[in-house]
C-alpha cells in the first residue's frame, strides 16, 4: 500500500477555478470510485481560515492597499510551513503551486519520498506576483520583487517530477521566463490533461435571450472571462466592432468591467460578474477564447460540455485540441481569421451548427468528463511511484 499526500487543505477545496477546483474534481471521484485503490491519497487536515476583513480593506483607499499588497509580496521569501503530521509515511508528495513548495523548502532537505509539482499559474508564477502590482511598486521595489523567482526556481530544481496537462501548456512558461528553458529537465515531465464536471445551463436558451432583449434568431457570440489583455479582451472588442455592423449580431459578455470597458453598443451586452456564465455560454451560438498566452483553460473544457462552438486563439494549451479536428473549434492567428472564422459559423444552416456544437460534447464526454481525469491522475501517479530510485 502506497500513500501520497495531496499538499492542499481539504476546508479549500471548492467547485471554482484553479487548484481548489481542480483538486474538488479530484478528490470528490477518488471519494467515489478508488477507496479500495492500491494507493491511499490523503489531503492536508482543514486550515484555520483567517476572517476576511473586506469591509476594512475596503474603506482603505485602493493605493495604500496597492502599498500594502506590494511590500506583503516582498516577505514572501521569508514564509515556511511546518512539515505535516507523519510526513515518513506519505511516499510521494504532490504540491499545486511554486510558491507553497518553497515555503515547505526546509523540512524537504530530508523528505526521502517523491516530489511532485504541478504549476497552475497560467504563466511563471512569480511573474504572476508582480503582474498583480501597481506598476509604480512594483518599479519602486524591484530589486527586492524580482527576487520571488527564487520561488519558482526552487520549485523545478527540487521536484523530482512535474505534471503539465500537456506540453502545449509549457508554451506561456517558455515564453515569460527566459530561465525556463535551462531548468527544465525533460526526464521529469509527465502530461496529464484536466478533466471537470460537465456544465448545464439555468436558464434555457430562449429565457435566458429574452432577459437581455436578444431575439431569438440572432446569431450571439459570448466571452466569460477577465477583461484584460492577457485574456485577448481588447481582440475581442476589435473584432465585435467589426461585426456588430451586421444587425442580427450581439455579444453576450460576463466577467467584470476592469481594467477594461467593453463597447458602446447596444448589442454589446455586459452582464458582470456573474454565478451562472453557463447560462449565458448556453444561450449563445459561438463562445471566443481570445487569450494571448494559454495554460489549459478550464472555460474550453465547460464551452465544449455545453456543446457550443468555439473560436480560439492558437496559442498554448489551446493548441491541445487541433488534433481533434472538430467543426466546432475554428483556430485563429490573426483577428482576420477570427472574424473569418465568426462569419463561417454564421453562415451555417441552424443543423449543421448545433451538430458541431454536439461534436465537442461528445469529445468532452470521451476524453476530459471528471471520471477519465481522476483514471489519469492515478495512473500518472502509479507510474511515478513505480519510477525508480528518488532523483
Amino acid at each position: 500500500m502506497k500513500k501520497v499526500l495531496i499538499y492542499f487543505p481539504i476546508n479549500r477545496l471548492i467547485p471554482k477555478g484553479g487548484p481548489a477546483g481542480y483538486l474538488n474534481n479530484l478528490y470528490t471521484e477518488l471519494q467515489k470510485s478508488y477507496k479500495d485503490s492500491e494507493i491511499v491519497f490523503e489531503f492536508l487536515p482543514s486550515e484555520t481560515v483567517l476572517t476576511d476583513n473586506k469591509g476594512l480593506r475596503d474603506s482603505m483607499p485602493k493605493r495604500i492597499r496597492d502599498v500594502y499588497r506590494a511590500l506583503r509580496f516582498t516577505k514572501l521569501l521569508s514564509k515556511q510551513k511546518p512539515a505535516p503530521d507523519n510526513l515518513d509515511s506519505y511516499d510521494a508528495i504532490h504540491f499545486h503551486s511554486t510558491e507553497t513548495m518553497y515555503y515547505c523548502r526546509k523540512w524537504l532537505e530530508d523528505y526521502k519520498g517523491k516530489v511532485v509539482l504541478t504549476s497552475h499559474s497560467p504563466c511563471i508564477y512569480h511573474q504572476e506576483l508582480i503582474g498583480r502590482l501597481n506598476p509604480l511598486d512594483y518599479k519602486l521595489l524591484k530589486s527586492k520583487l524580482d527576487k520571488l523567482e527564487q520561488m519558482d526556481i526552487y520549485a523545478f530544481e527540487r521536484a523530482d517530477y512535474i505534471v503539465f496537462p500537456c506540453e502545449e501548456a509549457e508554451e506561456p512558461y517558455y515564453n515569460t521566463w527566459d530561465k525556463y528553458k535551462s531548468i527544465r529537465k525533460a526526464e521529469k515531465y509527465r502530461y496529464m490533461t484536466t478533466g471537470i464536471v460537465g456544465c448545464n445551463a439555468k436558464v434555457d436558451r430562449q429565457n435566458y435571450r429574452e432577459k437581455y432583449n436578444i431575439p431569438n434568431d440572432a446569431f450571439v457570440v459570448s466571452y466569460a472571462g477577465r477583461h484584460n489583455e492577457i485574456k485577448g479582451y481588447a481582440d475581442l472588442k476589435k473584432i465585435g466592432k467589426d461585426l456588430l455592423r451586421d444587425k442580427n449580431v450581439y455579444f453576450l459578455i460576463a466577467g467584470r468591467e476592469e481594467p477594461m470597458k467593453g463597447l458602446k453598443d447596444d448589442r454589446w451586452i455586459e452582464v458582470g460578474w456573474t454565478n451562472d456564465p453557463h447560462s449565458l455560454i448556453a444561450s449563445s451560438d459561438v463562445f471566443v477564447l481570445p487569450n494571448h498566452e494559454t495554460y489549459f483553460d478550464l472555460i474550453l473544457l465547460e464551452v465544449m460540455s455545453l456543446g457550443v462552438p468555439i473560436v480560439l486563439s492558437n496559442t498554448g494549451g489551446n493548441k491541445y485540441f487541433k488534433k481533434y479536428n472538430l467543426d466546432g473549434m475554428k483556430f485563429y492567428s490573426t483577428l482576420d481569421e477570427a472574424k473569418s472564422a465568426l462569419c463561417e459559423l454564421k453562415s451555417m444552416p441552424k443543423d449543421k451548427l448545433k451538430n458541431a456544437g454536439e461534436q465537442n460534447k461528445d469529445v468532452f464526454s470521451g476524453e476530459f468528463s471528471v471520471e477519465k481525469f481522476t483514471e489519469r491522475y492515478v495512473n500518472v501517479i502509479a507510474d511515478i511511484l513505480s519510477d525508480g530510485e528518488n532523483r
